[in-house]
C-alpha cells in the first residue's frame, strides 16, 4: 500500500508535490512516512557499506556493461550511507554536471581566473566530479581540482559485520535480511521534527543499544575502505587532480577560482545559521573576482542552482534558480 502510494506521489508534477510537501512539512509526517515506505529497500543487503570493498575488487576486471552495473550499485550503497552528521553521501552523476552547464552557459557566471583552481566540496566518491571536471576543461584550463569531503573513509569489522566511520563512530550493523543505520539524513534539517522525534523514537533507541553492544574495539579485524570510485582513484596520478579532507562549517585553508557545493547547503540538511557559516567560510576560500556556485540537483528538471561572484571581499549573487 505504502509502495503504491509513493509512486502515485511520484507522477504528481514536481511543482505540486513541492507545494504539496512544504505545506505539510512543519509538522514532520511527510519525512516520517518517506522513512518507512523506502526502508526495506534501502536497508537491504545489498546495500551494506560493506559490499563497496569487493565492488571495487570487480569493477577493475569487469567490461563496460557490467561496470555500469557496478555503478548502479555504488550510488545505492552511497545513498544508504548516512554519515554522523545527517548526511548522506549519494552522489549525483550527470544531475550535477547539468547544473554546472546552466552556470557556464550563462554569460554573468564566467569565471575570468586562468588557469583554474576548483574546490568541489563535498565530493563524495568524486564520480560526479570527473565529468564537471571534464565539462571545465573545454572551457578552461584547470590547474588544480579538490574533490574535498568531511568523510572519506569507513572502516569494515568482517567479524561482527559492523561499519565505523573514520573517527570509529559505528554506521551500520548487517542481520540476517538487511542492515540497520545508526544514523538518519536531515536529522539537522527543517524536515525534522519535534513530532518526527517522537515517532521515531523506537529507532533512536535501537541505535542506542547497537552503539553500546558494538562498541569498537582493536580485538576484532577490521578492513580500512577508502570511499573512492575506482575511476577516480585510476586518474588521482594526474597532478591536477586532488583528495582531501575538509569541513565546509570550519574553514577552507586555500583558495580557489571557482567553488562548487552541491547537495549539502541547503535547509533539509541543516539549519540557516549553519547554512550561512558556510557559505561565509567558502566566501573566505574564494578569490577575488570568483565564483561560488552552490546547488541542489532534482529527479527532474527543477534543479536549484545560486551563484556568487566575490567582489572587493563580499558575495554577489548573480544567479538564484529554485529554492535551497
Amino acid at each position: 500500500m505504502l509502495a503504491r502510494l509513493r509512486g502515485l506521489w511520484q507522477r504528481l508534477p514536481p511543482s505540486l508535490r513541492r507545494r504539496v510537501y512544504w505545506a505539510a512539512n512543519w509538522t514532520g509526517l511527510p519525512y516520517v512516512l518517506s522513512y518507512v515506505a523506502t526502508y526495506r529497500g534501502m536497508h537491504a543487503q545489498s546495500n551494506f557499506a560493506g559490499n563497496f570493498l569487493h565492488l571495487k575488487q570487480e569493477y577493475s576486471q569487469s567490461s563496460e556493461v557490467r561496470r555500469r552495473e557496478l555503478d548502479a550499485q555504488f550510488d545505492a550503497i552511497l545513498a544508504a550511507l548516512i554519515m554522523r552528521n545527517g548526511v548522506a553521501k549519494s552522489t549525483y552523476r550527470g544531475r550535477t554536471t547539468r547544473i554546472l552547464e546552466k552556470v557556464l552557459a550563462d554569460d554573468a557566471c564566467r569565471v575570468k581566473q586562468s588557469p583554474l583552481r576548483v574546490l568541489d566540496i563535498p565530493s563524495s566518491t568524486g564520480i560526479a566530479s570527473l565529468d564537471c571536471l571534464a565539462l571545465l576543461r573545454r572551457r578552461y584550463p584547470v590547474d588544480r581540482y579538490v574533490l574535498a569531503d568531511l568523510f572519506q573513509h569507513i572502516q569494515y569489522d568482517t567479524d561482527r559485520q559492523c561499519i565505523f566511520d573514520e573517527d570509529s563512530e559505528l554506521l551500520q550493523v548487517k542481520f540476517k535480511t538487511r542492515f540497520f543505520a545508526i544514523h538518519r539524513a536531515h536529522v539537522r534539517g527543517e524536515d525534522y521534527s519535534y513530532l518526527t522525534r517522537v515517532l521515531l523514537s523506537p529507532v533512536d533507541l535501537v541505535s542506542w543499544y547497537l552503539k553500546r553492544r558494538y562498541s569498537y574495539s582493536g580485538d576484532y579485524h577490521r578492513v580500512p575502505i577508502v570511499l573512492i570510485h575506482p575511476e577516480v582513484e585510476a586518474q588521482l596520478r594526474e597532478h591536477v587532480l586532488r583528495v582531501e579532507k575538509a569541513d565546509v562549517f570550519v574553514g577552507v585553508e586555500e583558495v580557489y577560482d571557482l567553488i562548487l557545493c552541491f547537495n549539502l547547503l541547503q535547509r533539509n540538511y541543516f539549519s540557516p545559521e549553519q547554512i550561512a557559516r558556510g557559505i561565509e567560510n567558502l566566501k573566505n576560500a574564494l578569490s577575488e573576482g570568483g565564483l561560488l556556485v552552490v546547488g541542489r540537483p532534482d529527479v527532474g528538471s527543477a534543479d536549484a542552482v545560486w551563484a556568487a561572484r566575490k567582489r572587493a571581499g563580499e558575495l554577489v549573487w548573480v544567479k538564484r534558480e529554485g529554492c535551497l
